[in-house]
């Protein structure tokens, strides 16, 4: 049967235009304005904006699966993983997959067409006029198409609505474009509108959605420009790419406050006083203060979110999230995923450091304690449930999309309550310090910079809090200079006893980059959120040993006597941030519906970069990810399922199957006819 990607469910003009009313998605407050914009009045575009929206519902949950059942940070759980969930944690796509059905992004792209072939932003009336609207669906657009490009590879692109099957049919026989082609397209049309000063979001006065009734800013519904932008630079890569990455993150993260989603109206590194703590075995206050950022009323109201796709509660009020009964369920045990041993040992492998200088406690690695080993994030998105029987205990439960999380402390950890989830968060406030710190290890490379790095480095470590320079295509020059019997260089003729040699470095132009805002005093290294004070850590930092013990490079290995294989080179400097930095976004937004995709993006960038191995960076983390591994993917006692390591050197098996236009049906047909007559 030849099945059309498109039309099956853009046919119509769907609900977006023809909603009369959206209370069963969202309720909004906002005046009602009968003033004409042609197609469309003020009042008019805002319900169809919402019901958008609500076709966004229809692929939330989906986002976060296909993004982490691929990876390496989650394991079906055998025997209660429905068919669907289990099929796409094996590699085994079948078409018929619902989660993996690409008709509902179609959906969402067709409906933003035919808003824009409609909205007129050039009509002003009462000061009021439809460029927040038009930006909003440019925004929801370019991200709906992102992530197909992301998931499928290669997929097909157009901008115009498609309201007949011949328009369909038209489309689905056009060359599917590239990923890189997308991307480029949607840089394209979304850099002439990045800047939110002339190009706002809409400010309507206010969303709720769930239970508890929670109110969500306008802005929080749609993914900010200049983050989308930065993104797709980064998935892009060509030349140019990282520099203009980093600065379109290092201008979200320093927008004038002119609404509550600027950047710096947010925290982005938080409880800091809860991770240096005195009582090395009281980790209880950092694990409930790190969980409640996930909680819906924190997430929300203190901005920790910075989009989300709100959902509702129950299945008469519109559409739900079933994120939580997969994840954790109210019946104990019955979770369909759970976090992976990969993920564990990954946070065991982290050396938590327990310091604090003004009270001059410490510096203390790993303090002994029974419940906690490593990076305490895993403690407050994961924990154990008890099942009816005391003695049946279900280990590493997935808590972090469950808005009514509840942790209680009995000798062990556990999770002791559910609730669904009612909205799926796309990108947080962190994002934008990690991504920035990804294009500037880019940036690093592409420019000659390793001031970059080294910044790069500083964002994981100790966090961004100074006035940066950083210096491109740096290289050094010999120059001879006179000095004195001290050594010290002198222009008097008298004084001069010798000559030295010295290296001046050269450049073509330094870049800047100012974090000296008050605003930023408190910043922390992203690894600070769960391993301690980074800042003071031996162990996590750029120098020989670090690097040496995380390729599996030491002979000798201990703090007494260090002896590294062979010689330490900037390349592997470069390497070791790429790789830890992974590492850490791992860490922090693990289940969050974004690891196959940094994969596929990490992997990527080391095959631009001419590493041999870069198959292995998705490859090898993802086979490994059913065993509790002591030790990094590039140790030689690393162990794996090489059947799944096979197949996953395979770049094609990375990317979701498209049912096959009427074009490419008839090719499967013409090769089958052809077999059949050669057989015979």
């Amino acid at each position: 049967m030849k099945k059309n990607l498109i039309y099956t469910l853009c046919v119509m003009l769907s609900a977006t235009l023809a909603l009369s009313s959206c209370e069963d998605m969202l309720e909004i407050e906002t005046e009602r304005v009968d003033v004409e914009f042609d197609d469309l009045t003020l009042s008019d575009s805002v319900y169809s904006v919402l019901g958008i929206l609500k076709s966004v519902q229809n692929i939330a949950d989906r986002t976060v699966l296909l993004g982490e059942l691929r990876g390496d940070l989650v394991s079906a759980n055998v025997g209660k993983a429905v068919y669907d969930i289990q099929s796409i944690s094996d590699f085994n796509f079948d078409t018929e997959n619902p989660y993996i059905d690409a008709r509902d992004y179609y959906s969402v792209i067709n409906n933003c067409n035919v808003f824009l072939s409609r909205v007129d932003t050039t009509i002003e009336r009462n000061g009021r006029n439809l460029i927040g609207e038009f930006v909003a669906v440019k925004s929801m657009r370019a991200w709906a198409y992102m992530q197909l490009a992301i998931n499928y590879g290669n997929v097909p692109y157009y901008t115009e609505p498609i309201l007949t099957h011949s328009q369909a049919t038209e489309v689905m026989n056009r060359p599917k474009k590239s990923r890189d082609e997308i991307f480029s397209l949607l840089i394209d049309e979304l850099t002439p509108i990045e800047d939110p000063r002339f190009f706002p979001m809409p400010t309507w006065k206010g969303i709720e959605t769930g239970a508890p009734r929670t109110s969500i800013a306008t802005e929080q519904l749609f993914v900010p420009v200049r983050y989308l932008l930065g993104e797709l630079h980064l998935w892009r890569a060509m030349p140019g790419d990282y520099r203009a990455a980093a600065n379109y993150f290092f201008k979200t993260i320093n927008e004038t406050p002119v609404n509550p989603t600027s950047a710096n109206n947010r925290i982005f590194v938080d409880n800091s006083e809860y991770v240096r703590y005195s009582n090395y075995d009281d980790y209880d206050g950092y694990v409930d203060a790190y969980s409640d950022l996930y909680r819906a009323g924190t997430a929300i109201r203190n901005y920790t979110a910075l989009t989300v796709i709100p959902m509702e509660t129950t299945t008469s009020t519109g559409t739900i999230s079933y994120l939580s009964d997969i994840f954790m369920p109210e019946v104990e045990g019955a979770a369909q995923v759970s976090a992976s041993p990969s993920y564990v040992s990954l946070s065991n492998r982290q050396d938590y450091l327990a310091y604090i200088s003004e009270k001059k406690i410490g510096p203390t690695y790993n303090p002994t304690s029974e419940m906690y080993k490593g990076d305490l994030r895993r403690y407050a998105i994961t924990g154990s449930q008890i099942g009816e029987n005391s003695d049946d205990v279900y280990n590493n439960v997935i808590a972090k999309l469950n808005y009514g999380i509840n942790i209680s402390m009995n000798n062990m950890h556990y999770v002791t309550s559910s609730g669904r989830t009612n909205f799926v968060q796309i990108v947080r406030a962190m994002h934008l310090y990690a991504r920035f710190a990804e294009a500037l290890v880019g940036l690093s490379k592409e420019e000659q910079c390793p001031d970059a790095l080294v910044m790069a480095m500083e964002a994981l470590k100790s966090g961004l809090k100074r006035n940066y320079e950083l210096r491109t295509h740096l290289y050094y020059v010999d120059r001879e200079v006179a000095v004195d019997s001290l050594g010290n260089p002198t222009d008097v003729l008298e004084d001069i006893v010798d000559t030295i040699t010295v290296k001046d470095p050269v450049y073509n132009e330094i870049i800047r980059y100012n974090f000296l805002a008050t605003r930023y005093e408190d910043n922390e290294g992203i690894h600070s959120r769960g391993s301690g004070n980074s800042k003071h850590n031996k162990y996590y930092s750029l120098s020989d040993t670090c690097v040496a013990r995380y390729y599996d490079l030491v002979k000798e290995d201990s703090d007494t006597l260090f002896a590294p294989v062979r010689e330490i080179t900037d390349r592997d400097y470069y390497r070791y941030v790429n790789d830890i930095l992974l590492d850490e976004l791992a860490l922090e937004f693990c289940f969050e519906g974004n690891r196959f995709g940094d994969l596929i993006r990490f992997a990527k960038r080391a095959e631009k970069d001419g590493y041999a191995d870069w198959k292995d960076i998705l490859a090898r983390r993802v086979a490994g990810r059913d065993i509790e591994n002591n030790v990094t993917y590039y140790n030689k006692d690393y162990v794996m399922d090489n059947d799944l390591y096979s197949f996953l050197t395979n770049e094609n098996h990375w990317y979701l199957p498209l049912p096959l236009s009427e074009a490419e049906n008839d090719a499967e047909s013409d090769k089958d006819s052809d077999k059949e007559n050669t057989e015979e």
